[in-house]
């Protein structure tokens, strides 16, 4: 007889599919989607900030690519997190399971759609001529980073989209100036002193500089700042993880 732990495993992997399935990805033109996306934005942002970015920025393509990859993960997924629970309303109307999973499992398809998007970024570095390093390994450990603030930021924020209806829209104006102020087509780098300081106090903008300087081995000059800001992360999320149950007790009653 399973365990309670493993109906929980079972129910989560179920519910994981089941979103990344809605999310287009189970037919050959989902797959392609997922790549689409990413790439047209390369195609754009390439364009119109080339001449300007490249003579400052070294490999300023795979900075690109890099930049948009790892925005993309934290935009798909705090979109899926936040109306995770009000898309779920009906499952969790009519049976009783703990409400994390849905938030989680949302989280974990967008999850599923990055990790593909990381396998073709890879290939397409390898194309051009870059060359696997040992700094490699640490991309498992920047993914995971990055997945537990989506995760934690995802647990706030569907519980509070319950009661503020308006709240995806707030978040996607939020999220517009966020990305100006995230180095997804510049580097931190290149950027002056008023505009360095703004960039030290963004999370995303540590997250994406580290994985440049990992797999393209571009400047990093804040190795104890990487560390503190994943112990900071780490923090956050184990307290979200634990404050969800009791932020979301009224759900069931409020959806």
């Amino acid at each position: 007889m399973k365990t309670d732990l493993a109906y929980r495993w079972d129910l989560f992997w179920m519910l994981t599919r089941t979103e990344f399935r809605l999310r287009d990805q189970g037919t050959m033109i989902g797959f392609l989607w997922t790549l689409l996306h990413p790439l047209f934005m390369f195609m754009i942002l390439y364009l119109l900030f080339t001449h300007w970015m490249a003579p400052l920025i070294p490999n300023y393509a795979g900075c690109l690519l890099i930049g948009i990859v790892q925005w993309n993960f934290f935009l798909s997924g705090t979109d899926a997190g936040l109306t995770s629970l009000r898309r779920k309303a009906g499952l969790i109307a009519n049976y009783s399971f703990p409400r994390i999973l849905i938030v989680l499992s949302s989280v974990c398809a967008v999850l599923l759609s990055h990790l593909i998007e990381w396998a073709v970024l890879l290939a397409a570095l390898l194309i051009m001529g870059l060359r696997p390093t040992a700094w490699w390994l640490m991309l498992p450990l920047i993914v995971a980073l990055e997945l537990a603030l989506v995760t934690a930021l995802s647990c706030l924020l569907s519980v509070l989209a319950v009661e503020l209806r308006d709240l995806d829209r707030v978040w996607s104006l939020l999220l517009y100036g966020f990305f100006f102020l995230t180095p997804v087509f510049y580097t931190a780098e290149a950027m002056g002193g008023p505009a360095r300081r703004i960039l030290a106090f963004n999370p995303l903008a540590w997250i994406i500089e580290a994985t440049r300087a990992a797999v393209i081995g571009a400047p990093y000059h804040s190795s104890p700042r990487i560390l503190l800001l994943g112990a900071a992360i780490a923090v956050f999320c184990a307290l979200s993880l634990a404050l969800f149950p009791r932020m979301s007790r009224s759900v069931a009653q409020s959806l």
